[in-house]
């Protein structure tokens, strides 16, 4: 079934660790943001707006829809942005030189396909199968390649810049002269990868494998290697740091305080990163930190490197996490109510029994994250990506989830209560003895992946 209005959030954000180095957070913020064409955000909100395909389109042999197989379809140069076909079967496929932006493609098979030239701006393609893919010169800003198999994978000249690669499978891949640059490569196994020439400034590599790995030539600036240390650290900008060049005749996209990227574009354009190893009050900032129980109400930790951190029983109350990382971290029992962690990785993080209320999540990055009893009531999920998440018994009533990405999501007895899931991806999601008074269904694509509530004009929230 179409819906000619059908408009799936956010294939993928991710924890932004690279922040500029601007003037304090203003306060109180404008009521709109203009984002320059050089503005790391642009490509994203500029794929966002301009989709190709809508829910079902068919495209020569192939219907884009959940769980399709175009086993070896041929579509190169096609621009096939905005494609939602989670579960899907594009295996020996030859998409070489066209677009998968802004696209939902979770749990895909790519093996051996030819994806070459191809841009995943926006897309998160979570524990999807890449090996034996050819991906040269490839165009992965804001991409989320959580938990993927890129085993062997072909990434020369390929630009990762404010992207990630999580939890991956890159061993013998070959990284060279790949960009990764402001980018998150935690928890990845590269070991035997060639990474010669490849850009590593200010790239957060903690608890990644590089056993192996020909480093020769690559660049080391403010990187944060995998025993969680800096690795050539240096003030400013690294340089070519932020290098992203806008398309001829780019013009700047404007967006108000309600959209659910502004929180993520302020911080960026007026924030400050928190250099990693910085103390605040008890608690050492930086990936590996044992900072359980302690307060940290309403600190600023914007862009913090937290990576597997002990943050149990921690007071994060009101803080401000903008643009983090804390994947992999044990954050049982923290207090997290109200704080503001838009655009964090929380990829596979243990925040079992967490408290949340009223959090700022939107853009954040929560895949395989253990949330089981905790309380997201009244959160602002907005294009969000809880891919695989366990969520089995948490309180989310009023949590405002549209255009999110919850696919493969367990929720089995979540309270559901005045949800707002309009124009959310629940394919392959348990929602068994979930409950749903007054959830809010619109465009909502069901564990089945048949559309509820399809309607062909906005949805609440969205």
């Amino acid at each position: 079934m179409r819906t000619r209005t059908l408009q799936l959030g956010l294939g993928a954000t991710l924890g932004l660790t690279a922040v500029l180095a601007g003037p304090a957070l203003a306060s109180p913020p404008p009521k709109q943001l203009s984002v320059a064409p050089n503005n790391p955000y642009w490509p994203l909100l500029n794929a966002q707006s301009h989709k190709a395909l809508r829910f079902g389109t068919r495209v020569g042999t192939c219907a884009f829809i959940p769980r399709a197989s175009c086993i070896a379809l041929q579509l190169p140069g096609q621009n096939l942005s905005g494609a939602f076909m989670p579960f899907g079967n594009l295996m020996a496929a030859n998409l070489a030189g066209g677009s998968l932006a802004a696209s939902t493609i979770t749990h895909v098979n790519f093996r051996a396909a030819d994806l070459n030239n191809v841009s995943f701006v926006g897309t998160a393609p979570v524990d999807a199968d890449f090996a034996g893919a050819e991906m040269r010169h490839t165009v992965l800003t804001f991409a989320g390649f959580t938990d993927a198999n890129m085993r062997g994978v072909d990434l020369r000249g390929a630009d990762l810049n404010f992207g990630a690669i999580v939890g991956a499978d890159l061993r013998g891949g070959d990284l060279r002269a790949m960009n990764l640059s402001d980018s998150d490569v935690n928890g990845t196994d590269m070991s035997g990868a060639d990474l010669r020439r490849a850009n590593l400034s200010n790239a957060d590599l903690s608890g990644a494998n590089l056993t192996g790995a020909n480093l020769k030539g690559a660049v080391f600036c403010k990187t944060l290697m995998p025993n969680g240390n800096v690795r050539a650290p240096r003030k400013g900008l690294c340089p070519g740091q932020h290098g992203t060049k806008p398309p001829p005749g780019a013009k700047p996209i404007p967006i108000q305080n309600t959209s659910p990227f502004f929180p993520a574009v302020y911080a960026l354009e007026f924030g400050r990163q928190i250099p990693s190893g910085t103390k605040v009050r008890t608690c050492v900032i930086k990936a590996f930190t044992k900072c359980r129980g302690a307060r940290l109400r309403g600190a600023d930790l914007q862009g913090g490197f937290l990576a597997y951190a002990d943050l149990r029983g921690t007071d994060l109350r009101g803080a401000n996490l903008q643009l983090g990382d804390i994947a992999y971290a044990d954050a049982r029992g923290a207090h997290l109510d109200r704080i503001k962690i838009g655009g964090t990785s929380i990829v596979q993080a243990d925040l079992r029994g967490a408290s949340l209320k009223g959090a700022s999540l939107a853009l954040a990055v929560a895949v395989g994250a253990d949330l089981r009893g905790a309380d997201l009531s009244h959160a602002d999920g907005r294009s969000s990506v809880f891919d695989s998440a366990d969520l089995r018994s948490a309180n989310l009533s009023a949590v405002r989830f549209s255009q999110s990405n919850l696919s493969g999501a367990d929720l089995r007895g979540a309270n559901l209560t005045r949800t707002n899931l309009s124009e959310t991806s629940l394919v392959g999601a348990n929602l068994t003895s979930a409950n749903m008074t007054a959830t809010i269904l619109c465009n909502t694509i069901m564990p089945s992946g048949r559309i509820a509530n399809p309607t062909q004009g906005a949805c609440p929230g969205t």
